[in-house]
């Protein structure tokens, strides 16, 4: 792939285009991106909460099932400091770990 183009039309996602072929209908996507150099990035998502929950579920199980296994295991350390940062939030205890996923912002 050389090239992907998402088009959004008056706010809502619409479709997506590979190497100049034709588009395919889409009704959501997350972007995110990691600049060259600097310790920022960019988060974009479209669709609703439980859409784009189901497609980060399906990202994690499609790497167990092709072998990313690295890839797989950074995502569950991700998803554990996930819950640890949210029962943090209700007032629950946050153990603190050496190893913990650092924010990019």
């Amino acid at each position: 792939m050389k090239e992907a183009t998402i088009h959004i039309v008056d706010g809502k996602v619409d479709d997506i285009h590979f190497d100049g072929q034709k588009g395919v209908g889409i009704d959501a996507f997350l972007l995110i991106t990691h600049r060259r150099d600097v310790e920022e990035g960019h988060f974009l998502a479209f669709g609703n909460s439980e859409r784009v929950g189901k497609m980060l579920y399906n990202f994690y199980i499609n790497c167990l099932r092709n072998d990313y296994w690295e890839l797989g295991e950074t995502l569950e350390l991700v998803a554990r400091d996930i819950l640890e940062v949210a029962q943090a939030a209700r007032g629950r205890p946050w153990p603190q770990e050496k190893m913990r996923m650092e924010p990019i912002n």
